[in-house]
């Protein structure tokens, strides 16, 4: 389907019933707390004052421009020469996130990027920014569910291989279920929209140009433990599985081809630590893949989190 028609498939359906979601979420009074949270990878449900810092250190990426997901397509949009892989990546966000009503969340995220390319040169600096909304749908005392509206902006230097070189929405629904006072399950289901993006020609022998960006669909879950309860300092381990599932776009591979990415699919399994109070925590976790396919082989992730 061409880019230009994304925007007006049945998924801005999606983006008015969020919209809608702040008007209708309710009211109760019974409240879930940042601190409730303690996933690393996968997107919280919960709504709340918070800034964070987070630093992540990924490894082995191959065919990376795949849906032009993470990066812009090598060649054309993206970096200048056809690559191989990134043998490693390190990325520096900062996160805030505002709650000016009680259904209704504000945020922000500012990620700054350095690559470690095999054939294009070592780069680094600022990366797409992101932002958006979240809102409560269902609440109580146990559980929230939540919608949120998130928006990639092309504000990296695509050529430089540090973003997409388009906009992107990402409609979700995130939940959370508070089982016992120990464990906590988290969920999320995203789904990833491009708008715009490079095209490449030539794939199927027809000369057709074909859309190298793609929907994706991303969904994990998620379950905290509280090892520890102390006086002062919680200690809960966390363990997420997160999911990728490409319907359309395309690759590139080192020897110039354009390779169809429909259907890839991308397993991660993460498990992590995190250590909080009552309005800070650090999270530390590592992440591995569990499919052929691969954004990376591996992660490694610090954070910092503060509620206010």
């Amino acid at each position: 389907m061409p880019a230009s028609q994304r925007p007006t498939r049945s998924w801005t359906i999606s983006l008015v019933a969020l919209l809608v979601g702040v008007l209708c979420a309710s009211d109760a009074d019974a409240q879930i707390l940042v601190g409730d949270s303690s996933v690393g990878y996968i997107d919280s449900a919960v709504l709340g004052n918070q800034v964070r810092l987070r630093f992540d250190a990924g490894y082995d990426s191959r065919f990376a421009d795949r849906a032009e997901f993470v990066y812009a397509q090598y060649g054309e949009a993206g970096a200048p020469e056809l690559e191989r892989g990134i043998d490693n990546h390190q990325e520096l966000s900062a996160y805030l996130e505002w709650q000016p009503l009680e259904n209704l969340s504000l945020f922000t995220d500012v990620p700054f990027r350095w690559i470690d390319p095999v054939v294009n040169d070592n780069t680094g600096g600022l990366y797409d920014i992101q932002a958006g909304f979240k809102t409560a749908l269902l609440k109580d005392d146990r559980s929230l569910l939540s919608a949120q509206l998130r928006g990639y902006f092309p504000t990296g230097d695509a050529r430089s291989g540090l973003g997409t070189d388009h906009v992107s929405l990402e409609p979700a629904l995130l939940g959370l279920f508070k089982a016992s006072s120990r464990l906590t399950i988290e969920s999320e289901l995203r789904y990833w929209i491009p708008i715009g993006g490079s095209t490449a020609s030539g794939i199927d022998g027809s000369g057709e140009p074909r859309d190298f960006s793609g929907d994706v669909l991303r969904y994990g879950l998620g379950i905290g433990y509280h090892a520890y309860q102390g006086s002062s300092v919680n200690v809960t381990s966390v363990t997420e599985l997160v999911g990728w599932h490409v319907f359309d776009g395309l690759h590139s591979n080192s020897s110039g081809q354009r390779l169809s990415a429909i259907n890839d699919a991308i397993t991660n399994l993460k498990v992590g630590l995190r250590f909080s109070d009552s309005t800070n925590s650090l999270f530390v976790g590592y992440g591995t893949v569990l499919t052929d396919s691969r954004w990376y082989s591996d992660i490694i992730r610090f954070e910092l989190r503060h509620a206010f």
